[in-house]
C-alpha cells in the first residue's frame, strides 16, 4: 500500500510539473519574442503545430505503456520535454551569436519534440494512477490529478512573478527540474511493468476503434471540449500580446501582468468549482449555461478592453467557464453506455478527452496565428467566432441530451 503511494506521488509529481512548465512557457511569450527578436506569431505557430502532433502521439504512448511499463514511457515524455526546454534555454544562451531564421527554427523543433515526446506525459500518467488503485477510486483518483493540474497552473505564475527581473533564470531553472525528473524515473523504472490486471497488450488499432464507436456516444462533449480548449489556447497564447498592444507596455511587463492574470484565473475557477459543488451539486445544465454566458460575456469585455480593470473584469467572467464546462463535457464523455472495463480506459476516459483537448489547443492556437501573420481576419474576429461557437453547441448539447434532467458525477478540472 505504501508503495502504491510512493508511486501515486511521482505520477503526480509528473503531472504538476507538466502543468507549471507549459505555463512559464505560456507567460513568457511576449518575453522570449522581445528577447529573441522571434515574432510572437511564429512562437504561437510553433506551439500550435506541437500541440497537434501532441494529440496524434498521446494515444499512441498511452498503448505503448502498457507493454514497455507507465514509469518507463512517463520518463520518454519528461525526457522530451526536458530537451524542448533545453533548446528553448538555448535561445537565450546563444541570443547574440545565432541568426533569426536559427532561432524560429529552434523554436519549432522545440515544439515538435515537445509533440512527439512529451505527449506521453498526460495519458500515461493517468493510467498510471488508474493502475494503482481500486476502480471504485477512480474518480477520486482523477480528480487529485486535476488538482495537480490546477496547482501548475499557480505554481507556474508564481515562479513568474518571484524572479520577475530574470526569467531566462526560471527556464534554465524549469529545464534542470523536467531533466533530473526525468532521468529519476528512467533509472527508477521497470521493464517489465505491464499493465496490472491485463495479460495481452491493448493494440492501437483496437483503442482507435473504440474510440470510434465512443466518438458516437458522446460526439457533442467531445466537440464542446475540442472548441472549449481552442479557446483556452487562444487565451494562452494570444493574451500577452494583447495586453502588450491594449495597455502599450514591454515584455516583460506583459509577462508580469500576465503571470498575474493566469494565477487570479486559476485561484477564481477553484474557488468557483468548489461553491458548484456546493450549490449545483451534479447538476450540469446550469454549470454549462452559467460557464458558456459568462465566457461570451468575458470575451467580448477582453477584446474591447482599453484598461487594466477591464481587462480583470473580463478575466472575472471567464473564471466561471474554465471552472464550470471542463467538468461538465468530461463526465458526460466518460459517461458510456458499454462496461467501463481497464481495455476501455483509453478509448473511453483518457483518450477521447486528451485527444479533444491537444487538437483543440491545437486549432485555437493555429487560428490566431494565422490572423496575426496574415492578417486577413482580425484578432478579435476570432475570439467572438470561438466563444460564440461554444454558446450555440452548449443550447445544441442540453437539446441532444435524451435524458437533459440527469445528473453525472462531476469530475473537476
Amino acid at each position: 500500500m505504501n508503495k502504491n503511494r510512493t508511486k501515486l506521488s511521482i505520477a503526480y509529481l509528473n503531472t504538476l510539473t507538466f502543468s507549471c512548465v507549459q505555463m512559464i512557457l505560456y507567460t513568457t511569450i511576449p518575453y522570449i519574442a522581445e528577447q529573441t527578436g522571434v515574432v510572437t506569431a511564429n512562437i504561437i505557430g510553433a506551439i500550435s503545430i506541437g500541440s497537434l502532433i501532441f494529440s496524434f502521439m498521446g494515444p499512441f504512448w498511452a498503448a505503448r505503456s502498457d507493454s514497455l511499463g507507465r514509469k518507463r514511457v512517463l520518463s520518454f515524455g519528461m525526457l522530451g520535454m526536458s530537451l524542448s526546454f533545453i533548446l528553448l534555454a538555448s535561445l537565450f544562451i546563444f541570443n547574440d551569436t545565432l541568426s533569426l531564421s536559427i532561432k524560429i527554427a529552434m523554436v519549432f523543433a522545440s515544439r515538435i519534440i515537445y509533440g512527439l515526446l512529451a505527449s506521453a506525459i498526460v495519458p500515461v500518467s493517468q493510467a498510471w494512477q488508474l493502475d494503482l488503485i481500486k476502480e471504485t477510486e477512480h474518480i477520486k483518483v482523477l480528480t487529485r490529478n486535476s488538482m495537480c493540474l490546477n496547482l501548475g497552473r499557480i505554481l507556474g505564475p508564481i515562479l513568474i512573478l518571484f524572479k520577475q527581473v530574470n526569467f531566462e533564470l526560471i527556464i534554465y531553472a524549469a529545464t534542470v527540474w523536467i531533466f533530473t525528473l526525468a532521468t529519476s524515473c528512467f533509472l527508477t523504472s521497470d521493464s517489465k511493468g505491464a499493465l496490472q490486471g491485463s495479460k495481452s497488450e491493448i493494440k492501437l488499432k483496437e483503442v482507435l476503434a473504440n474510440w470510434k464507436l465512443s466518438i458516437k456516444e458522446a460526439l457533442y462533449p467531445i466537440l464542446l471540449a475540442m472548441i472549449f480548449t481552442s479557446f483556452i489556447g487562444i487565451l494562452h497564447t494570444f493574451l500577452g500580446h494583447h495586453l502588450k498592444e491594449v495597455l502599450h507596455i514591454d515584455g516583460k511587463e506583459a509577462t508580469i501582468l500576465f503571470a498575474k492574470i493566469i494565477l487570479v484565473l486559476s485561484i477564481l475557477a477553484l474557488l468557483v468549482q468548489q461553491l458548484s459543488i456546493w450549490l449545483l451539486k451534479s447538476k450540469w445544465i446550469p454549470r454549462v449555461l452559467i460557464g458558456a454566458t459568462s465566457l461570451v460575456t468575458g470575451s467580448i469585455v477582453l477584446m474591447y478592453s482599453k484598461s487594466e480593470q477591464s481587462i480583470w473584469i473580463s478575466i472575472f467572467f471567464i473564471s466561471f467557464a474554465t471552472a464550470l464546462i471542463p467538468p461538465v463535457y468530461l463526465s458526460l464523455i466518460s459517461n458510456s453506455k458499454k462496461d467501463k472495463t481497464k481495455e476501455t480506459v483509453f478509448g473511453k476516459k483518457l483518450g477521447l478527452a486528451s485527444v479533444a483537448h491537444s487538437f483543440g489547443y491545437a486549432v485555437g492556437a493555429g487560428l490566431i496565428a494565422l490572423s496575426m501573420k496574415l492578417h486577413l481576419v482580425p484578432e478579435k474576429a476570432i475570439v467572438f467566432f470561438v466563444s460564440f461557437t461554444i454558446m450555440a453547441l452548449v443550447f445544441i448539447l442540453i437539446v441532444k441530451e435524451s435524458t437533459p434532467t440527469k445528473t453525472l458525477e462531476v469530475k473537476e478540472s
